[in-house]
């Protein structure tokens, strides 16, 4: 069973499909993008762009998850993470808006999402689970990336 734990996954993958991710993990593959996260050679954890089963994407749109250890929380990598990704997938992969679902008990993650300006946009169900969905567009990510670049002191 799927807990509240951020490293969890709603469904283990099929370990032949596992394995051609980890080939091309790095790269953009239909939708798809593995990433290590590590600090100086240790793993803190993965962040990654999906295209979920069964629920087709408008183009433009990119889900996302991450998972950090335990002894990688609450010290801002997770933060880190989620803004060096969004920032990238809207310079580089011509995203128009990028989404994640979070488990509703991951109070963590959704501060996470807070703090770097994704919008809560409702909740959904999958997996027989609750998710709650946030979601960053071009727009939203465009004025915050210029009050940035304008603020020196940030």
């Amino acid at each position: 069973m799927v807990t509240g734990d951020p490293m969890a996954v709603a469904e283990l993958p099929d370990e032949a499909a596992f394995r051609a991710r980890l080939r091309r993990s790095g790269r953009m593959h239909d939708g798809w993008l593995d990433l290590a996260i590590d600090l100086d050679g240790t793993s803190l954890g993965r962040i990654q762009t999906f295209v979920p089963p069964g629920r087709a994407l408008p183009r433009g749109t990119f889900d996302v998850g991450i998972g950090l250890h335990a002894h990688a929380r609450g010290r801002g990598y997770g933060r880190e993470a989620i803004a060096l990704l969004t920032d990238w997938l809207f310079e580089h992969a011509a995203a128009e808006a990028v989404e994640a679902p979070t488990d509703p008990a991951n109070v963590a993650m959704r501060t996470v999402f807070d703090r770097v300006g994704w919008t809560h946009v409702g909740s959904m169900t999958e997996y027989d689970r609750t998710w709650e969905v946030y979601r960053i567009t071009r727009r939203q990510w465009e004025t915050q990336h210029d009050l940035r670049s304008s603020d020196p002191g940030r």
